[in-house]
């Protein structure tokens, strides 16, 4: 068990680091780095995380769950962790795709046919649907006009989840749903729930046109959507010191969507998870395991198979989950999960002079929900406002060098916080 003054110094030369490269108070959108080539005064840590981001999200590129892609990165993540002398090791498990065989959105207008590029949201069922095209804005309940029955709807992304869209679509009688981006280009979205009605994605670009042709006509439109289940394999990686014993699990998901190369969402956070394996290694730390998890984008399928693996002892002697995932884009640090975790984690950032805001909400969307459910205390550092969330845009040049600093910074801290004796 290592002792408090064992990562301090690591610590402090972080918090430097981030003293010297901070300009007071920042921007609450801050735009992001023309490169994320490390700065002259940039730590030897940042220069280690944006050097395992640039070759997870460039060299290997988009890692869906169960393609060779995500395996090749699985391998790379193993292979770093082992040279930190840590028994690291592949954990594989079955996992159930979908593969799309059909996404057609075609619309008939006074110009002639239109085949725009659409994308199924995963979830969505197979069927093909033809109707009047209607908008309905954001998806709200009351955003639905009277002729939504029978209709194709087209729905703006964003403020509600895409399956509050589709209930209160099928609600209002549609047959299909269409939903536009709230950024430039196509995204990739997952239904929490199974719809009745099939739904598709488009590029922001594509359902501007669509509202403005609609402005003047009125359009029909024909969705098609075929997708067939396939059964396949991912893995984790896990890393235990050389006495096996785990009271923390450090963590974060290294899959990422098809749609992109998955730099923010999550090589960001995959890559400072091996930099705190690297770190706390190297100061002779025991008591926490590092996990890096496969098939988070499909439901956290990854991170609920390393949990039913563990034994009751095992399960028993976990303290805490730290979850680091989509952390590389955007301002301050909302921090969530279990709240003794939660106020723990502030009281590091407050120590850090990192801005931060707490929030008691347990609710999941990323990995540390699969530890919570199982009754271990769990947090997660992220920030879900990056605009190019699941998108193609989502790479690598996207990447802050401040907001890995602070990532860094705060993993560390409470690490040690939670490992003193």
């Amino acid at each position: 068990m290592p002792g408090r003054l064992l990562l301090i110094p690591a610590i402090i030369c972080l918090t430097i680091a981030i003293a010297c490269t901070s300009g007071g108070d920042r921007d609450p959108d801050p735009s992001p780095t023309a490169s994320p080539t490390a700065s002259p005064t940039a730590s030897p840590a940042v220069s280690e995380v944006l050097t395992h981001a640039r070759t997870l999200a460039v060299d290997i590129g988009a890692r869906p769950a169960g393609s060779a892609k995500e395996l090749a990165a699985a391998d790379y993540i193993r292979d770093q962790l082992a040279g930190y002398g840590y028994e690291a090791a592949l954990q594989s498990f079955p996992i159930v795709t979908h593969e799309t065989v059909r996404s057609d959105l075609d619309v008939s207008h006074a110009g002639g046919p239109m085949l725009i590029v659409a994308e199924p949201l995963r979830g969505s069922i197979s069927a093909t649907e033809t109707g009047q095209l209607v908008a309905a804005s954001l998806g709200y309940a009351n955003d639905f006009p009277t002729e939504t029955v029978g209709s194709i709807v087209l729905i703006e992304r964003g403020e509600i989840s895409f399956s509050v869209k589709v209930a209160n679509a099928e609600a209002a009688g549609a047959v299909a749903a269409v939903i536009y981006n709230d950024a430039d280009g196509p995204f990739a979205g997952q239904l929490s729930e199974t719809p009745g009605i099939p739904v598709v994605s488009i590029a922001r670009e594509d359902g501007e046109t669509l509202l403005g042709l609609m402005a003047n006509e009125t359009l029909t439109a024909t969705v098609a959507v075929e997708i067939i289940v396939v059964n396949g394999e991912s893995q984790n990686v896990v890393a235990r010191p050389a006495d096996g014993a785990c009271r923390i699990v450090v963590g974060g998901h290294y899959d990422s969507v098809p749609a992109g190369p998955g730099a923010n969402d999550n090589a960001s956070g995959t890559a400072v998870v091996i930099e705190l394996a690297r770190t706390f290694a190297a100061n002779g730390g025991d008591g926490a395991c590092f996990a890096l998890f496969g098939a988070e984008e499909i439901g956290l399928v990854g991170s609920a198979a390393y949990v039913a693996a563990l034994s009751p002892e095992e399960l028993d002697g976990l303290e805490a989950m730290l979850n680091f995932d989509m952390l590389a884009v955007g301002s301050g640090w909302p921090l969530s999960g279990s709240t003794a975790l939660v106020d723990l984690a502030g009281e590091v950032a407050e120590s850090l002079d990192i801005p931060y805001r707490l929030s008691t909400s347990e609710s999941g969307g990323s990995d540390h929900a699969s530890f919570i459910e199982a009754g271990v205390p769990a947090v997660i550092f992220n920030c879900f406002c990056d605009p190019n969330y699941h998108t193609l845009s989502d790479r690598f040049e996207s990447l802050e060098q401040e907001r890995i600093e602070e990532a860094v910074a705060l993993g560390l801290g409470l690490i040690e916080a939670l490992l003193a004796p």
